[in-house]
């Protein structure tokens, strides 16, 4: 009594599945998805790979069902019909379903990837129309899109790194430095290795403040790379971010020889010997004036080699900002009858500010709506009494602070 009970049972619930199977072909998807539940919580079918691969495929019709009677069915479908899926696979040791679960999977993947597209097409609009929130919408609804894609494929032990690569590249766009990392270490775990993704992981422990993973991962860029400029400047930049001046000044200076032709290691370089001249600590006048001609050599080479530098215009002019902020100070201190060396220290002052100002104005004209850039130099022009350049930079700061 008790083996006819349980074949009973079990042939009862074969035909619930054909039921859910004839729902779905029918596309009935509310009665198909009742049934085939029902189906894969009985004990006698639990593990029936039928079950799951239908179960899998009413899922997905309902992911992607443009009806609301039957999207609304589950308010997140995919990740059941993966799971299904998924457990099809496991039960299925004769492989009878692999294929065309691999063909649907593989549908599918193609589907998000339009959709992350879509996604990420429409940020860029949004960008193109001043809507930067907007925009960080777009790019995080393609980050999850190409993230669906990379855990579709899984299923079927594929791995898809080109949609691994856009999910980090769309997680980095919208500032999820969390899945950014993810996605990036998931490459590396992968094999998929790149000097971009060295540096751009490097870059987000960086951000964090992990100076040891930091420098884990871009060593182990160079290893994997020797000689790539990217890696080796993104090393650079770790050891200026956590102030290992003298390890960056040696990799510049060593990198130099070997290519005289790289104008953002030139760059790098003269901010290395801009800090010295803004580093407080150092009190010998030698060193700094050492440091400010090194400077001025790095960013002029940094420009003779990249005429369209916005950084190392920016940093050239604010070099010389600087310098006359403490030619300012040496004034401000002497005593009040000491009128005519005053008056020589403020004129000495404003011939560094005259010198600022082209590079300033070249950063302006690369990029017109730098605040930084553009308030600096109304400083300069009030200071130099230049009051047509004072007008028309205050309605440039004016048109852009609204």
């Amino acid at each position: 009594m008790v083996m006819v009970f349980t074949i009973s049972v079990a042939f009862g619930q074969k035909n619930v599945r054909q039921t859910a199977s004839n729902y779905l072909r029918s596309g009935k998807l509310d009665k198909a998805v009742a049934a085939i539940n029902e189906c894969v919580q009985n004990p006698s079918t639990i593990q029936d790979a039928r079950s799951w691969f239908i179960r899998g495929n009413i899922y997905l019709e309902i992911a992607n069902s443009t009806n609301e009677k039957y999207s609304s069915l589950d308010p997140d479908p995919l990740p059941k019909a993966i799971e299904s899926y998924r457990k099809a696979i496991e039960y299925d040791t004769k492989k009878n379903f692999y294929d065309d679960i691999l063909q649907k999977l593989n549908w599918q993947r193609n589907n998000l990837y339009n959709q992350a597209v879509d996604s990420y097409n429409q940020a860029t609009a949004a960008l193109n129309s001043n809507q930067p929130e907007a925009a960080t919408e777009h790019y995080l609804s393609a980050m999850n899109y190409f993230a669906g894609a990379v855990d579709v494929i899984a299923v079927v032990d594929l791995v898809d790194t080109v949609a691994m690569l856009n999910t980090a590249y769309c997680a980095t766009l919208a500032e999820d430095v969390e899945n950014a990392k993810k996605y990036y270490l998931m490459l590396l775990e992968a094999g998929y290795q790149t000097p971009a993704i060295f540096v751009s992981l490097s870059d987000i422990y960086r951000g964090q403040e992990d100076v040891e993973n930091a420098l884990k991962i871009i060593q182990q860029g160079k290893e994997a790379f020797p000689g790539d400029p990217t890696v080796f400047l993104g090393e650079t930049s770790v050891f200026l971010t956590f102030n290992m001046t003298d390890q960056a000044q040696t990799n510049l200076l060593e990198y130099i020889e070997i290519d005289t032709m790289n104008a953002s290691v030139y760059y790098a370089l003269g901010t290395i010997y801009n800090k010295i001249v803004d580093d407080t600590a150092i009190s010998d006048d030698a060193v700094k004036k050492d440091a400010f001609d090194k400077a001025i050599n790095a960013y002029q080479r940094a420009l003779d080699l990249n005429t369209e530098y916005f950084e190392a215009y920016y940093n050239f002019g604010a070099l010389y900002v600087s310098e006359a902020a403490l030619i300012d100070d040496e004034a401000n201190s002497l005593p009040l009858d000491e009128v005519a060396e005053y008056e020589r220290l403020k004129g000495e002052a404003n011939k560094y500010l005259m010198l600022a100002a082209p590079y300033l104005e070249k950063a302006i004209e690369m990029q017109p709506n730098d605040v930084n850039a553009l308030q600096t130099l109304r400083q300069i022009y009030a200071r130099t009494k230049q009051k047509e350049k004072l007008k028309e930079v205050n309605a440039k700061i004016d048109s852009v602070t609204q």
